[in-house]
C-alpha cells in the first residue's frame, strides 16, 4: 500500500470519527484516530474471518437499497484486493455504524468502542451526542468489531471487549514481567497475574496474556524464594547460590529494558510498526523457558544449605537439554565454590572454615586428646554433595585429620614434604571448581586429593610405628594382659594366691601394685620393655557381697598419646578378655595343686587304707577337669588369640593409614571377643561355662578340707603308735589305757562317717559336673561356629559323653541342633 493510499485511508477515517463524536477537543480526536488506526492493523479476528465475512456483508446490503447494495459490492471487492488483514472488523464495524440512527435518543450517542479503549468524554451540546435508549439496550450488548457477542453495562459505561488497545496490554506485561500490577493485569494470592474481570479481552488476545503472564509469575516465585534464601541466613554458599540467579535474572532484566525500549522507540502514529503481543511473544520464549528452570530450582533449594543445596542443584544437570545443563552448570560452580575452598583448606592445612556448618566435615571443639581421631572429625552425611561418593569423603575426612592428628596428638609440627610437589603449587588457581564434579579418577582434583591423604596417612603411620613403638605396646598387651607371658603370669599368680584369697573388700590397690612389679621384674628379660612394663597396672574392681580377691583383681594397660588412639577404646574389652582367662587359669592352676597335693600325700596316707576310694574319686574328678580346663586354655590361646594375633600382624604390615590400623585392631579385638565367648551370640555359652568352673571350686574346699582331716587323722595315728612302742618299754605295759581306746575308736568311726559323708559328696559332686559339661558340649555341638563344634569334639576325646547322649555326635545336623535346644531348655 502506497503512501498516498495511506493518508486517503487517514483521512477518510478523521472524517468518520468527527462526524460519530461531534466537536471534541483536537486530543480526544488524536486519541480516537489512533484507537481506530490499531483497530484496522489488528490481527485478531482472522481465524474467523471466512466463516463470519459474508454474513456481514450480507446483513449489511439488507439495510441498503439495491443501488446501495451494488456499489457496496463493488467497494467490498476493492476491499478484499488491499493489503488490510482485519476486513472483518471492518465490515462489523461499518455494520455498527449504519445500525446508529436507531440508538439516537436525546442528544447524546455512545460510541461504545471508543469509551471502552479510551475513556473519551463527550460534549452534552453536540448535535450529533445522543444516548443509548434502554428500551433498545438488549440490541447493543453485542459490539461491533468483536469476535465475541458481549459487553459490559457498569456505572453509566458500556465497555466492550475489544476497546482494549493492544498497546496497553503490552505495557501491561512488561510490568508484569517484574512482578508489577498493570491496568489490566492484577496479582493474585499465589502471586500470579489475572486479568481484571471488570475489563474483558477477546479470547485470543486473553490466552497469550495469559500465557505471558507467566513469566511474570516465575519471577515473583524466584523473587519470593531468593528472599527465604537471604533472610534464612544460610551460609556462604546459599550466599553463592542467591547470586549465581541474580547473575542469571541480569539476563532477564536485558530482556525486560530491551522490549521496554523497543515500545518507547516505536512512535508511528498510523501504529503499524508497533510492538504486538506477538512481538512480545516472540521475544519471550527463551526467558520463559529459563524463568521455569530457576522457578523450579528456587522452589527446590529453599530452607537447604550448605553441601545439600549443591546437591540439589546438580540433580539439575542430568538434563539432556545443553541449554539446561549450561545453565546448571553456571549455577552450581557458583553455588559450590564455597564448598571447593573449604575442601582445598582441609585437605591442604587441616583447617575447618566453617561457620555456617555447610561442609560434609563437622568438628567438635570440646574432644581432644586420644578421643580426638574418633570423635572430634566426622563426615556430616546431610551435607555430603552427591558429587562426591562416601569413599572419597571418607579419603577426604581422613586427610584432614590427619594433619589435625600429627600436629595436636603426635606435636609433630614439620611440614609435609610432599607440599612442595607440582601437585599442589598454585592448586586452588590451576585447578577450578569445575573439577569439582569430575569424576576421572585420574583427574587434577581426584589426584591432589589421592596424593594428599596418602602422603598425610603414610606419615601417621611412620611415626606410630617408629617413634611411639606401636608394636612393642601391642605385643605387651599380648604378653600381660592376654597372658601371653606364661612364666610372669604363672609367678604373678602364685605371688598373689595369698592375697587374692582375702575378702574383696579387705585388698589394698598399692599392696597388690607391689606384688605386681615383683613379679615383673623376677621375669623381665628385656630391657627394652621398661616403658611397656611401666604402662602395667593393678585395676580392682567394685567388691560384692561375698568376693574375694580373685573375683576384682584385673590388670590394666595405661596408654596415652598416639598409642592411646588405638587402644584407649579397647580398654574394656582387654579387661574383660583378661577376666575371663584369668579365670580359666586359675581353675588350672586349682587343678594343679589338688593334682600335686594328691600325689604328695599318697605315700603319706599308704597306711590308711580307707581314705584311697577318696583319693581315687577326686584323683578321677581332678583328671575330668584338667582336661577340660587344658583344652579351654588352649582354645582360648592358641586357636583365637595367637591365630588372631597372626592375622592382625599381617595387616599392620600392610596399614597405609591410622585407619587401617584402628580397623585391623578392632577386627582383632572382636575376633578375640568372639573366640574367648565373650561376644552377643556366646554369652549363654559363658555363663554355662562359668557354671562348669563351679565344682572345681567346690572340689578345691572339699580337697582341702580332706587333706587337713586326713592329715590330722594320720598325725594322730601316728602319735598314738609312737606313745604305744615309748610308753609301754618305760612303763613295762603294753597297748594303751582303756580311756584311750575309747577316744581312738570314738575318733576312728567320726573319721569314717567323715569319709562317707565325703563320698557321697564327691559322688554328687561327679554328677553336677558331668550333667554341665554335657549341656556345655550340647551347646557347644549346636553353635554355628565349626570351631566350637570342633572344641565339643576335643573335651570329649573318649567318647565319655557321647556314649551317654547321641546328640553330641558331630556334626549335628540341623534336626539334632533343634532337639539339643529344645532338650537343654528343658534340662534348664
Amino acid at each position: 500500500m502506497s503512501v498516498t493510499e495511506l493518508e486517503n485511508i487517514s483521512d477518510i477515517l478523521e472524517k468518520l470519527v468527527a462526524s460519530v463524536c461531534g466537536e471534541q477537543k483536537p486530543e480526544v480526536i488524536q486519541k480516537c484516530m489512533r484507537f481506530s488506526l490499531s483497530l484496522l492493523a489488528t490481527t485478531q479476528g482472522i481465524d474467523t474471518l471466512k466463516e463470519d465475512e459474508t454474513m456481514i456483508a450480507s446483513q449489511i446490503k439488507s439495510t441498503l437499497s439495491t443501488q446501495d447494495a451494488t456499489l457496496f459490492d463493488e467497494l467490498h471487492n476493492n476491499l478484499k484486493d488491499g493489503d488490510f488483514r482485519n476486513r472483518l472488523g471492518i465490515l462489523r464495524f461499518l455494520l455498527q455504524m449504519s445500525q446508529s440512527s436507531d440508538r439516537i435518543q436525546d442528544d447524546r450517542f455512545v460510541f461504545s468502542e471508543m469509551r471502552l479503549g479510551l475513556n473519551i468524554p463527550f460534549a452534552s451540546t453536540s448535535g450529533y451526542s445522543c444516548q443509548l435508549s434502554s428500551s433498545h439496550a438488549s440490541h447493543t450488548q453485542v459490539p461491533f468489531l468483536s469476535t465475541e457477542s458481549n459487553m459490559l453495562l457498569t456505572s453509566n459505561k458500556i465497555i466492550d471487549e475489544d476497546s482494549i488497545s493492544e498497546d496497553i496490554l503490552v505495557q501491561d506485561l512488561i510490568y508484569s514481567f517484574q512482578g508489577i500490577e498493570g491496568k489490566v493485569l492484577k496479582l493474585d494470592s499465589s502471586y500470579g497475574f489475572q486479568i481484571d474481570p471488570t475489563i474483558r479481552i477477546n479470547r485470543p488476545q486473553k490466552q497469550t496474556v495469559l500465557r505471558l503472564s507467566e513469566l511474570g509469575y516465575l519471577y515473583n516465585v524466584i523473587q519470593r524464594g531468593l528472599g527465604r534464601i537471604v533472610s534464612g541466613s544460610n551460609g556462604r554458599v546459599a550466599d553463592s547460590f542467591v547470586a549465581a540467579l541474580h547473575k542469571e535474572l541480569a539476563e532477564y532484566y536485558r530482556f525486560i529494558a530491551n522490549a521496554q525500549e523497543e515500545v518507547n522507540r516505536v512512535k508511528d502514529p498510523l501504529g503499524l510498526d508497533r510492538v504486538t503481543l506477538s512481538h512480545l511473544h516472540l521475544w519471550a520464549y527463551d526467558p520463559l523457558e529459563t524463568l521455569k528452570w530457576l522457578a523450579s530450582i528456587v522452589r527446590t533449594c529453599v530452607g537447604q544449605t550448605g553441601g545439600a543445596l549443591a546437591s540439589i542443584v546438580y540433580e539439575f544437570s542430568h538434563h539432556g537439554d545443553p541449554r539446561v545443563k549450561k545453565l546448571v552448570k553456571r549455577i552450581l560452580e557458583s553455588v559450590s565454590e564455597p564448598l571447593y575452598n573449604m575442601l582445598l583448606r582441609w585437605i591442604t592445612d587441616g583447617e575447618l572454615d566453617d561457620p555456617n556448618k555447610e561442609f560434609f566435615i563437622e568438628s567438635c571443639a570440646e574432644v581432644a586428646g586420644e578421643r580426638m581421631w574418633h570423635e572430634k572429625y566426622q563426615v556430616r552425611d546431610s551435607m555430603v554433595p552427591s558429587f562426591i561418593n562416601r569413599a572419597q569423603a571418607r579419603k577426604i575426612l581422613g586427610t584432614g585429620k590427619s594433619i589435625n592428628f600429627l600436629r595436636e596428638v603426635c606435636k609433630d609440627f614439620s611440614p609435609l614434604q610432599g607440599r612442595e610437589t607440582e601437585v599442589f603449587k598454585g592448586s586452588s588457581e590451576k585447578i577450578g571448581v569445575e573439577a569439582f564434579f569430575d569424576m576421572d579418577p585420574d583427574g587434577p582434583l581426584q589426584t591432589m586429593m589421592d596424593v594428599a591423604y596418602k602422603e598425610t596417612s603414610i606419615r601417621v603411620v611412620d611415626i606410630l610405628t617408629k617413634q611411639y613403638h606401636l608394636m612393642d605396646h601391642l605385643q605387651g598387651i599380648k604378653g600381660y594382659l592376654l597372658l601371653g607371658q606364661g612364666h610372669f603370669v604363672q609367678h604373678l599368680m602364685h605371688l598373689l594366691e595369698p592375697e587374692l584369697a582375702k575378702p574383696a573388700n579387705s585388698l589394698y590397690p598399692h599392696n597388690i601394685a607391689s606384688i605386681l612389679e615383683t613379679a615383673i621384674r623376677a621375669t623381665s628379660t628385656k630391657l627394652d620393655e621398661l616403658d611397656v612394663q611401666k604402662r602395667l597396672d593393678v585395676r580392682l574392681l567394685a567388691p560384692s557381697d561375698n568376693e574375694t580377691g580373685w573375683d576384682v583383681f584385673a590388670l590394666d594397660y595405661n596408654v596415652d598419646g598416639p598409642i592411646g588412639t588405638i587402644l584407649e577404646s579397647s580398654r574394656q574389652t582387654y579387661q574383660a578378655v583378661f577376666f575371663s582367662l584369668w579365670r580359666a587359669k586359675r581353675m588350672e592352676t586349682i587343678l594343679s595343686a589338688i593334682w600335686k597335693q594328691q600325689i604328695t600325700s599318697a605315700k603319706m596316707f599308704s597306711k590308711m587304707p580307707e581314705i584311697l576310694p577318696i583319693q581315687k574319686h577326686i584323683h578321677l574328678i581332678t583328671s575330668s577337669m584338667v582336661h577340660l580346663v587344658h583344652q579351654m586354655q588352649y582354645y582360648f590361646l592358641f586357636e583365637v588369640i595367637e591365630c588372631s594375633w597372626d592375622v592382625f600382624a599381617k595387616q599392620l604390615g600392610q596399614a597405609s593409614s591410622l585407619d587401617d590400623i584402628i580397623i585391623a585392631h578392632t577386627n582383632f579385638i572382636e575376633s578375640v571377643r568372639r573366640g574367648t565367648l565373650l561376644d552377643e551370640q556366646s554369652q549363654e555359652l559363658m555363663n554355662h561355662l562359668r557354671s562348669v568352673y563351679g565344682p572345681i571350686l567346690e572340689l578345691q574346699t572339699l580337697e582341702e578340707t580332706f587333706l587337713a582331716r586326713a592329715t590330722t587323722e594320720y598325725e594322730t595315728r601316728v602319735s598314738s603308735e609312737k606313745f604305744i612302742n615309748t610308753e609301754s618299754e618305760n612303763k613295762n605295759q603294753w597297748g594303751c589305757t582303756k580311756n584311750q581306746d575309747v577316744d581312738n575308736v570314738e575318733r576312728k568311726s567320726l573319721f569314717l562317717k567323715y569319709l562317707n559323708t565325703l563320698a557321697m559328696k564327691l559322688k554328687l559332686l561327679s554328677r553336677t559336673y558331668q550333667d554341665r559339661v554335657k549341656k556345655f558340649l550340647l551347646m557347644l555341638a549346636s553353635a554355628e561356629d565349626v570351631s566350637l563344634q570342633l572344641l565339643s569334639v576335643r573335651l570329649d576325646f573318649n567318647e565319655y559323653y557321647i556314649s551317654k547322649d547321641s546328640r553330641l555326635v558331630a556334626p549335628l545336623t540341623y534336626q539334632h541342633r533343634r532337639q539339643s535346644d529344645q532338650s537343654f531348655l528343658a534340662d534348664k
